[in-house]
């Protein structure tokens, strides 16, 4: 099992190297375009727009775990621990249940999207858009697996 996460692991990073690289070339090159030759390229942006979806969605929830995040937790931190347990639970269980009730919205908004095409590159918006998707899922079992953790002994740890 640790070596299948190991592998997972170096799969989601070289997902995001490859959306960030994508992202930079495309900036790049559309700068140049336009600032050295008066040639603006559309698709240049496109691949911006795309690497940047792709970036913010697939490391939220799949490389970014939910203690990497910026939190504002001044009050948070005023609560005793027992307390911060409880709070932790509410906050999580309702990331689960809007992540689980968000789902067939979003099946259903990328099952739309089968028929539509990017402007400039002609992609199909199920691929820009499925990291969607793949967000909303990983983002469901991550506050599952928090909240199971949070209500088993050993849960100080997790709060």
């Amino acid at each position: 099992m640790g070596r299948l996460l190991v592998l997972w692991k170096r799969f989601s990073e070289s997902v995001a190297v490859v959306a960030f690289a994508a992202m930079f070339a495309g900036f790049v090159v559309g700068v140049t375009a336009r600032y050295a030759f008066n040639a603006p390229l559309s698709w240049a942006n496109e691949v911006c727009v795309v690497g940047f979806v792709w970036i913010t969605f697939w490391t939220s929830d799949i490389l970014l775990k939910e203690r990497q995040h910026i939190v504002f937790d001044v009050l948070y931190n005023w609560v005793p621990l027992k307390g911060r347990r409880w709070v932790a639970v509410f906050i999580t269980s309702s990331m689960a249940f809007i992540f689980i009730a968000l789902l067939p919205g979003a099946i259903s908004y990328i099952s739309f999207l089968g028929t539509r095409h990017s402007l400039a590159l002609h992609l199909p918006m199920q691929l820009v858009f499925g990291c969607f998707l793949i967000f909303v899922v990983a983002a469901a079992i991550s506050a599952l697996r928090r909240l199971w953790q949070l209500l088993r002994p050993g849960w100080e740890q997790h709060v």
